[in-house]
Parts: C-alpha cells; structure tokens; sequence
C-alpha cells in the first residue's frame, strides 16, 4: 500500500515570511543580506552582499543623483549597518568600498583633472544638505575623500582603521552618510561644469 505524507499544517503568516527572508538570505542572487533568527532574536549578516549592494547603490547613483544614496533602508538596513560597525574592519572596508567605487566612476566619465581636485578646507556639506554631523566625522570624511582623489590607486581597507579607531559607532554612520553626500555634491559640480546635467 502506498503512503502518501501527510499534509503540513500552514505556518503562521510569520513563519512563511521568515521562511521566504531565510530562502532570499540563501540565494546567491537576491540582494537580502540580511535575516533575523533565533530566540532570542539575532541578525546574521553577509558582508560581502552588504558591500554589493552599495556598489550597486553608487552605479545608480552615478546615472541619477536624485536616486536614493548608499545607506537608505532599501540599500542597507539599520541592523546591516550596525552589525558592520560592530567590527572596525569592516567598517574600514565600508568606507574603503564607498570612496574606490565613487573615485572608479567618476573617473571612467568625467575629465580626470578634474575629478582629481579636491574638496577644499572651506566646504562644509553642513552648510548646503543641513545634516547635524559633528566636525570630527565630518572633516575626517573630507579628508578620505580627497586622499582618495589624490591616489593612483584604491585605498585598502587597512589603511583607515587607525584613521577611523577614534569615532563611536554613530560618528562611523555619519561619516559614511557624509561621504555618501559629497560624493553626490562632487557628481552634481562635475556635471554642471561638463554640460552633463
């Protein structure tokens, strides 16, 4: 006699969509990189997708500088974020993702000359997007920017965790929202004076 199992009780609506978050988590082609599991509650993260998909955050940016910066919920979640931050290295590496791939794409469109010139001492992104971002953070973003800008070459991860040890959590948040922010005030003047905009 054949048996046939028997039918599985349907799941409470927070368990298919945990189950769904879990499936999303495990395809390497979906860009969650994040889920929730466990009780009590943890967050487990894959950092490389984190990095991913701001990469893929900065290309959109790159077409649109209306489109949404690197660090909007939709990119990279709250948790994401402060999972990253937890560990100095990778917030090492957040920051060494950003400025590469921001200084890789401006320089694959715009005259390098002029990608290269600095932000001078005197800008303050304070004063044009009104973001309360203390001056450690803030002057410390300016400085990765233009070293970045200054280089020939990437700048490895390893060479900000001394730079980046002294900020807390939050000001390595707001030193990533800032660079995420000038580099689109960097877009918007290379545009503006190549006719582009």
């Amino acid at each position: 006699m054949e048996q046939f199992p028997r039918p599985r009780r349907p799941l409470p609506d927070a368990h298919v969509h945990a189950e769904a978050e879990v499936r999303e988590f495990l395809d390497p082609w979906h860009p969650r990189a994040s889920v929730e599991t466990g009780h009590p509650e943890r967050v487990l993260v894959d950092p490389e997708r984190v990095l991913d998909n701001i990469t893929l955050a900065l290309h959109r940016f790159d077409v649109d500088v209306d489109a949404p910066p690197a660090f909007e919920p939709d990119t990279v979640t709250v948790d994401e974020l402060a999972v990253m931050l937890d560990d100095l290295d990778r917030a090492a590496a957040l920051v060494a993702r950003l400025v590469n791939i921001a200084v890789q794409l401006m320089t694959a469109r715009y005259p390098e000359p002029l990608v290269r010139f600095p932000l001078p001492d005197t800008y303050d992104l304070r004063a044009v997007d009104r973001l309360a971002i203390g001056d450690r953070a803030h002057d410390l973003a300016r400085d990765i920017l233009n070293q970045r800008l200054a280089a020939d070459a990437d700048l490895h991860p390893d060479e900000l965790v001394e730079q980046l040890r002294p900020l807390s959590p939050g000001e390595q948040v707001h030193l990533l929202v800032a660079l995420c922010r000038m580099y689109r005030h960097k877009l918007l003047a290379l545009k503006h004076h190549t006719g582009t905009y």
